[in-house]
């Protein structure tokens, strides 16, 4: 019995026009997939090679099989961990489960061929004969990195089993997938600049953990959970203003003193404090922006809910700091000098972090074109269109509002973060096993990504790998937040070792994040037909089909 197809058209009870050309089934496509498996995982058996020996690999491995033979890749599955020293076959059968259920991960069975031919199995003796889908990946239906609006992945469920018990607590207040994903990366962005006591050399190079975020949806979508975000540093940068203010009304008694004293005593006078602030607005002129870092030793979160607000402030006269941004994010050295007002400004060690949120038409705005260099720097995550509404009458009690536990959140992270701080200096590391997985890792995305997409591609993903790392940091220091010894301080620096944990979670959210990445690359390149969130400007039959089958 012949299964019925699903027509739009015959639901939309209009007639179709539209001639299909013809297209080779996929089932001639991929006849051989099975045969291809079987034959490298014989040579794996016999061989007794374990092809996925960190945490992140066996779930790639999970996803790949899934691609490929759905169901029937359970057994192959078995087949390659048991080669694992801790192999248990119910956690195995448990993990495949979830692949199978798992959408929109974006591996592609070539993942597995990948693996084993990382591990030394050769693929020669079968890529004429049986490797029939080891790829021209530049067909785009093929390609593992090119993806529509509607197939882009959000972060895998790996990400959030074993996360920092803090951040656990955080993403608990989600209230969708998008929501999770969005709250989970923006509040790692803005946690990263409260970290400015944390760094590690990356690239022969001392960095910090600090990072830029940009949430991409359309008006209503939910971006807005970013905003809750902010309260997680509320605390800090609300006793940095009473600081301020405390500073502020001392040296206005101080110079009140100097200018009645100053005829009869020899007084020096008063040099004026520092604005301390943690949160910096985006409308700030470049002066003004330079002149607050330099206030704050260089630190700062730059945040803001309407990306217009900065790509407004970018395009001005007096607030024309993409280039401080662009140079802030490596920690180079910034300076600005207006020749009008004799005015200099300079900040030597810059830790900036930047969380945004905005339209895809005001992600443009900021950055008009791929070669713009900001693009590269930014995390972008984009949550694609949904139609429906959801209860927003859940709760009525105050108490339980999302303010209200965000609230109560910072002022946790608040009291840890003292603590954490009054240790000293830390110093962030990777060991050796998980470097060599990274660079292998890096190396592998970038040929994927140059092929696929252009050797500009590069660029993106030499600073994902970067910004892999800077969540690493993020990831380690929260996770130390709760084992911190209360001590006075310390002239020492404390080691942090990056966790297998903390490692495999990066690499998951980076890995996600790089198909966004690339999408957005594809947008601003122009090599989209669509613009941005093409699913919010259907209509009709296509719209009912986006509501059916997301």
């Amino acid at each position: 019995m012949s299964k019925k197809i699903f027509s739009a058209q015959d639901w939309e009870n209009v007639p179709s026009e539209i001639q299909q050309a013809y297209t080779p089934s996929i089932a001639l496509i991929y006849n051989k997939v099975e045969d291809d498996v079987e034959s490298v995982v014989r040579e794996i058996e016999r061989r007794a090679i374990d092809i996925a020996p960190h945490y992140k690999d066996w779930v790639e491995l999970g996803f790949a099989l899934v691609d490929g033979l759905g169901e029937n890749g359970r057994e192959y599955y078995h087949r390659i961990s048991r080669f694992y020293p801790t192999y248990q076959r119910e956690k195995t059968d448990k993990q495949y489960t979830h692949c199978l259920h798992s959408k929109g991960q974006g591996i592609t069975i070539r993942s597995f061929f990948h693996l084993a031919n990382q591990a030394g199995i050769s693929l020669a003796p079968f890529s004429k004969e049986h490797l029939s889908i080891l790829p021209n990946i530049q067909n785009g239906k093929t390609g593992k990195w090119i993806k529509s609006e509607e197939e882009l992945p959000v972060f895998p469920e790996c990400v959030f089993e074993h996360l920092p018990p803090f951040l656990n607590e955080v993403v608990n207040n989600s209230i969708s997938v998008d929501d999770r994903d969005t709250i989970l990366i923006g509040a790692i962005v803005c946690l990263s600049v409260c970290f400015h006591n944390v760094c590690g050399v990356y690239d022969e190079r001392i960095v910090y953990p600090n990072l830029y975020l940009f949430v991409v949806a359309d008006a209503g979508m939910g971006k807005g959970a970013l905003t809750l975000c902010r309260e997680l540093v509320a605390p800090i940068n609300r006793n940095l203003h009473e600081l301020s203010k405390r500073m502020e009304q001392e040296y206005k008694e101080a110079m009140s003193a100097y200018i009645k004293g100053k005829k009869t005593d020899e007084m020096t006078m008063p040099t004026e404090p520092p604005m301390r602030m943690l949160v910096i607005p985006a409308n700030s002129s470049a002066s003004s922006f330079l002149k607050i870092l330099g206030d704050n030793d260089g630190i700062g979160l730059l945040f803001e809910s309407e990306g217009d607000t900065l790509s407004q402030t970018l395009k001005s006269d007096y607030g024309n700091y993409s280039d401080v941004l662009r140079k802030a994010f490596h920690h180079e050295l910034v300076s600005l000098s207006r020749r009008k007002d004799r005015e200099y400004c300079e900040v030597a060690n810059p830790r900036v972090s930047v969380a945004l949120a905005g339209t895809p038409e005001q992600v443009r705005r900021l950055i008009p074109d791929a070669e713009n260099g900001l693009m590269s720097r930014f995390c972008f995550y984009i949550i694609r269109f949904k139609r429906g509404i959801r209860n927003v009458f859940a709760t009525s009690d105050v108490s339980q509002s999302k303010n209200a536990m965000f609230k109560l959140l910072g002022d946790k992270f608040c009291h840890l973060h003292e603590n954490f701080v009054r240790q000293g200096n830390y110093s962030f590391s990777l060991p050796s096993d998980l470097q060599e997985h990274f660079i292998e890792y890096l190396s592998r995305v970038n040929e994927e990504c140059c092929d696929e997409v252009d050797n500009k591609m590069q660029g993106v993903v030499r600073r994902m790998g970067l910004i892999a790392y800077r969540i690493m940091m993020v990831l380690t220091a929260v996770r130390h937040l709760d084992n911190v010894i209360h001590k006075s301080s310390s002239d020492e620096t404390v080691q942090l070792v990056c966790h297998k944990f903390d490692y495999s979670i990066a690499m998951s959210i980076c890995d996600t994040l790089l198909y966004h990445a690339v999408f957005i690359y594809q947008n601003l390149s122009g090599n989209q037909s669509k613009r941005f969130n093409t699913a919010s400007q259907e209509t009709g039959v296509y719209a009912r089909r986006n509501t059916l089958y997301n």
